[in-house]
């Protein structure tokens, strides 16, 4: 709130959400449309969908990406707002909102690739970092070898990168074998992958079992560097 702004002391304004906040079904808290997960009611089998690009049809609700708030949201917070019952668990959608963070992840660097907003493969991000071009990093959560340049773990420490897929599934959407690290050159597109990666953060698996797939040497290098970083959230 900009300081000069005066206080208001009738709760009945202050607790007005301001214009592109939305409630939270689970805690009732107001909050930028941004920092929570929209989800939308199918009203013929009950069951809900979760639209983080808020690009879903019909009237859709909000909810802090917290596992306490979505549990309380599926406990009787989504059945108000709707008006209707409500299909849903708690896991269940914890579970659905990473997996269309990394659909949306997905689409936002397939499309950043064909505008050539891109950096890929090691040596190009380690360039597109030195020069400052690089808004935000994409590991691959088995690049190991990516994750010892220096350049990227000073991304990795200063919180401007983040760990997501894998080698192959990365190569495939950039159109090669296999890729380890990507680096985000438009600011737009950085910032909304970031955002889309730190509301579904809380329902990951942390970013320190990034090494459980192996035990060698390798991955548990790979594992510390993870766990002590600032990590974007």
């Amino acid at each position: 709130m900009n300081a000069m702004t005066p206080r208001h002391d009738d709760s009945s304004v202050s607790s007005a959400p301001r214009r592109n906040e939305r409630t939270c079904a689970g805690c009732g808290k107001h909050a930028p449309a941004e920092e929570l997960v929209r989800v939308v009611h199918d009203p013929t089998s009950g069951e809900i969908a979760v639209d983080l690009a808020a690009s879903g049809f019909g009237r859709g609700a909000h909810v802090h990406p917290s596992a306490d708030c979505v549990a309380k949201a599926v406990k009787g917070g989504l059945a108000r707002v709707f008006k209707a019952n409500i299909v849903a668990d708690a896991k269940a959608v914890g579970e659905e909102i990473v997996k269309a963070a990394d659909r949306r992840i997905e689409g936002l660097l397939t499309g950043a690739r064909r505008a050539g907003q891109l950096a890929i493969g090691s040596d190009v991000v380690v360039e597109s970092l030195k020069e400052g071009r690089a808004e935000l990093v994409v590991v691959a959560r088995d690049a190991a070898a990516a994750i010892k340049l220096s350049e990227v773990e000073r991304a990795i420490a200063s919180g401007k990168a983040i760990a997501s897929s894998d080698k192959q599934r990365l190569g495939l959407l950039m159109g090669r074998d296999e890729v380890a690290v990507i680096a985000i050159l438009h600011p737009g597109v950085a910032a909304a992958v970031a955002q889309t990666y730190r509301v579904s953060g809380p329902f990951r698996v942390a970013l320190s079992s990034v090494a459980a797939v192996s035990t060698d040497a390798q991955h548990e290098r790979s594992e510390d560097a993870w766990s002590s970083s600032s990590e974007v959230r």
